[in-house]
């Protein structure tokens, strides 16, 4: 069982992340604490897709003899 994504500004709870991003988006689309969290969350993401794919190539590489 995934862990509970909860909304830092209400009480609602998600299973997905993405859900609980949409809730903010919608619900508390006019707070700045929402923009923040949501670009924060952005560049987090960029970041993580970054490193996997720089592990990935590396893995791929052949050792040089």
């Amino acid at each position: 069982m995934t862990d509970p994504h909860s909304c830092p500004l209400c009480t609602k709870t998600y299973d997905d992340r993405n859900d609980l991003r949409v809730h903010l988006e919608v619900k508390h689309r006019k707070s700045e604490v929402v923009s923040y969290l949501v670009d924060l969350d952005a560049e987090i993401t960029d970041i993580s897709s970054d490193h996997e794919s720089a592990s990935v190539d590396k893995e791929r590489q052949a050792p040089s003899a």
